[in-house]
């Protein structure tokens, strides 16, 4: 739910401006691929190894302290109007577009929560996720095409005519395995081979829990470990060879002893998350930077937002960062360095910069003061 913090947004949008210029029952209150049933190496931010790249700020001016939006997207329908977790697809198609003409790329979710955002030079950079595998996110037609209204099929259409937009976005899954659940995306003739196409085209299928209960955040530690792990057990019922390191807590509720969300065991499956996600409902910080209420970036507390037009949606904080620029994130082209003006230098993580091995690049105007500065 939204909350009274917010009465204090006026104070937090003009501090950060200031500082950086120069409902299924949904899964909100209001609201890679490859995994494992052992255990595996603790991932770490992505290592610093290459040199950096030049960037002519003179057409480029950089802001990797700015925020990124990673938007939250549950049940596509061909009905024009929005109603609790339906979106039209025509929405979801103009979205898309609205982003693409406002220069956001997609990247992955697993590169960002490691620091390592590849998006070309001048652009911004969006995560799109899709919660509960519901049928308006991939169908098949009665003829056995992906319908060209599903999100798959908005999405690969869309790749097709501007191949500069990746196929990018994480499906936080549920399936049938053990449950009473419809398989994954419904359509259960089709479930094996749309998580195969899912994986395939380069998307990412992340960790949803098996039942989708908000009743997790009342847990003893052994239950939420059992529903974690177990649902990457579900996961690996159709896709054994994949990694699942994402998750995304339904309604946005988390268990009590929150360390669990990074990893845990149970039935003999382990599992280490590289994020966890919430349901609402601001932009997420840069990887090295601070978000909209001013905290150091938390991989296992991202916000996301929801679609629509109302206060605190999609619509609602993307044009925001288009009428104060100095919010959004502008890529350098290098995944491997930071670059920010001297201003927005002071919203940088440097701990965890060094820790990641990026190198850091402040500039004024066209100039470059420091390179190479974080190693």
């Amino acid at each position: 739910m939204r909350t009274a913090r917010f009465s204090l947004r006026p104070f937090a949008l003009g501090a950060a401006a200031a500082l950086l210029t120069g409902a299924l029952s949904g899964c909100h209150m209001f609201h890679r691929g490859h995994a494992e049933t052992g255990g595996k190496p603790k991932a770490t931010l992505a290592g610093q190894v290459q040199p950096m790249l030049p960037v002519d700020l003179t057409k480029v001016q950089p802001n990797e302290a700015g925020l990124v939006p990673i938007l939250e997207y549950h049940n596509l329908v061909k009905s024009l109007k929005t109603k609790d977790y339906d979106y039209p697809a025509s929405a979801f198609r103009a979205d898309i577009q609205w982003l693409y003409d406002h220069n956001y790329r997609p990247v992955s979710l697993h590169d960002y929560a490691l620091g390592k955002i590849d998006c070309p030079a001048g652009m911004s950079p969006v995560i799109l996720t899709f919660d509960d595998a519901l049928r308006g996110q991939f169908n098949y037609t009665a003829d056995g095409k992906i319908d060209p209204d599903c999100a798959v099929g908005i999405l690969d259409d869309f790749h097709a005519k501007h191949p500069d937009w990746p196929l990018k976005g994480t499906f936080f899954v549920l399936t049938d395995v053990g449950t009473t659940l419809p398989p994954p995306f419904y359509q259960a003739q089709y479930a094996q081979g749309k998580m195969d196409y899912i994986v395939k085209e380069g998307y990412e299928i992340g960790n949803h829990t098996i039942h989708h209960l908000a009743g997790i955040k009342h847990w003893p530690d052994a239950r939420v470990e059992a529903e974690l792990a177990g649902a990457v057990a579900n996961i690996h019922h159709y896709e054994p060879s994949y990694v699942v390191d994402t998750l995304a807590m339904p309604y946005g509720v988390f268990p009590k002893n929150k360390k669990l969300v990074i990893s845990g065991a149970s039935g003999g499956v382990t599992y280490h998350n590289l994020c966890a996600l919430k349901a609402g409902a601001d932009p997420a910080a840069s990887p090295m930077g601070r978000d909209f209420d001013n905290k150091n970036f938390n991989p296992y507390y991202l916000p996301r937002i929801i679609p629509g037009a109302g206060k605190y949606t999609i619509h609602y904080w993307l044009e925001l960062m288009e009428k104060q620029k100095a919010l959004k994130y502008v890529s350098d082209g290098d995944p491997n360095t930071y670059t920010v003006n001297t201003i927005a230098r002071g919203q940088i993580n440097l701990a965890r910069l060094k820790n990641g091995r990026f190198h850091l690049r402040t500039y004024n105007g066209t100039q470059v003061v420091a390179g190479n500065e974080v190693r």
